[in-house]
């Protein structure tokens, strides 16, 4: 591919996304080429390379030479994805306990102590996910498993980013989302390798239980609409 290409293509990833955070696209829309390509003014070239890096990321689903869609999941799918990354991290923690540095946990207290401070400032839980994302990174900092690291973080990164962004700010109110951080961090310095991978691997799960939940209802609701538009 390409330099001019690869940069049309990088820019369609990027608007494609864009359109998930924004609301524009949803899980099970149908991504259509044409529009893209015009809104953008590129070719359908870099387009088509586009989704299928989008494809390889789990964010669009779709046959070759078939039309694409954003990505559906089930609520079981939810669930799963959440328990997968919570195992892994809780994992990832355990394995690197001697190498766990005060450095390390310092750190993350610090990134905890932000994330409280500005619970009492933020209009949702999405202003927080930066912080969600730099607070569970610095705790498998020391991890040596780079495969486990990447795996842990990617398990459920698509549906909390992207695919179901908008539903972050259902999921807990400010407070709660830094009480249950709060209690990784106390695990995590416990050292406790059965306590961590119980604590973090509940996190996870109650967080994808959640989503689902609210996924569905979010499933059923536009359902109802589009059958109201058609009648």
């Amino acid at each position: 591919m390409s330099t001019v290409a690869e940069t049309c293509s990088l820019q369609a990833i990027a608007y494609i996304k864009q359109c998930l955070l924004d609301g524009k696209l949803s899980p099970g829309d149908p991504i259509k080429e044409v529009s893209i390509a015009t809104e953008l003014g590129i070719s359908r070239g870099p387009v088509r390379e586009a989704l299928q890096t989008l494809l390889q990321e789990g964010l669009v689903t779709g046959l070759p030479q078939k039309a694409k869609h954003i990505r559906r999941l089930s609520a079981q799918e939810v669930v799963d994805s959440y328990c997968l990354g919570g195992t892994l991290e809780g994992a990832c923690i355990v394995q690197s306990l001697p190498r766990l540095d005060q450095a390390v946990l310092l750190k993350a207290r610090h990134v905890w102590e932000e994330m409280r401070r500005r619970s009492g400032e933020v209009r949702g839980l999405v202003e927080l996910a930066p912080l969600d994302d730099a607070f569970h990174t610095t705790l498998m900092s020391r991890c040596r498993n780079q495969l486990m690291r990447d795996t842990a973080r990617k398990a459920c990164a698509n549906i909390s980013k992207f695919l179901y962004f908008k539903c972050w700010n259902e999921l807990y109110s400010p407070d709660e989302f830094v009480r249950r951080h709060e209690d990784v961090l106390k695990a995590v310095e416990s050292r406790d390798p059965r306590h961590i991978e119980r604590t973090v691997l509940e996190h996870y799960r109650e967080t994808g239980r959640r989503l689902a939940g609210i996924c569905s209802k979010h499933s059923q609701q536009r359902c109802c609409d589009e059958e109201f538009i058609m009648d």
